[in-house]
């Protein structure tokens, strides 16, 4: 895919300089601003993929030009190029893939041009949802940790519960490296052998000696000890029965 790149630099010596060397990196569709209001006004007439951006310009200067380019979504990836290498860590601190201190090579340039085209397909990449691999006879199946309701222990051996109704077994993992895998916040330890997806649970019932049923959606049962009472009833956001 072909990368829309901003220079934006007072300089006519370092614009031209610049431009060469963009032309000779590769497919690049390129355009060029001589202040910080003109790269303003392009900014928001259309999407750009790279700001190759100069920090010290009169007027609107390279850092309130990299907010305003934080501002937009997509946000393009950010390289300043400047002459002081003090300005390196605002580069940082505002989120600038890069930074090119003057008088920087082509090669220099390359290596920034790379590193913001990476981001660039980092960002486009749609999210995917985390899976576990679950040993079967053959293969391996790759369960969405939004679909696994329940872990229970039982002989070394977890016994998990699925949304779509299917009971696996696995000695793969234990459950504490199990829960390892899974996001934080999302399920809970109900007790030393069992955890839960909070999103899952329906009711939540006071039974005897300071336990409590816990009650999925699907109708399965699972019993919260004593000792993991007060998380659970913290995390759904209960007060304990007196």
């Amino acid at each position: 895919m072909r990368a829309r790149v901003l220079v934006v630099e007072d300089e006519e010596p370092a614009r031209r300089l610049l431009r060469r060397y963009l032309e000779q990196l590769g497919d690049l569709e390129l355009d060029e601003a001589v202040d910080g209001e003109v790269a303003l006004t392009k900014l928001q007439q259309a999407p750009w993929d790279i700001v190759l951006l100069d920090i010290e310009m009169p007027g609107l200067d390279g850092v309130s030009l990299m907010h305003f380019c934080a501002s937009l979504s997509p946000s393009p990836a950010v390289i300043f190029t400047t002459a002081y290498a003090e300005h390196a860590v605002k580069a940082f601190e505002g989120g600038a893939v890069d930074y090119l201190l003057k008088p920087f090579s082509r090669e220099r340039l390359r290596q920034a041009l790379e590193r913001a085209l990476r981001r660039r397909q980092t960002a486009e990449r749609p999210a995917t949802t985390p899976r576990i691999p679950i040993p079967l006879h053959e293969g391996h199946l790759l369960l969405p940790v939004t679909d696994l309701l329940a872990v229970r222990v039982e002989d070394r051996t977890l016994h998990i519960e699925t949304r779509t109704g299917d009971r696996l077994q696995t000695r793969a993992y234990t459950l504490q490296g199990l829960e390892a895998m899974l996001p934080p916040g999302a399920f809970l330890r109900i007790a030393r052998d069992c955890l839960v997806q909070l999103d899952a649970v329906r009711e939540v019932v006071p039974w005897f000696s300071g336990r409590y049923k816990v009650v999925l959606h699907t109708g399965t049962v699972y019993m919260c000890s004593r000792e993991y009472a007060r998380s659970l009833l913290n995390a759904l956001g209960l007060s304990r029965e007196k």
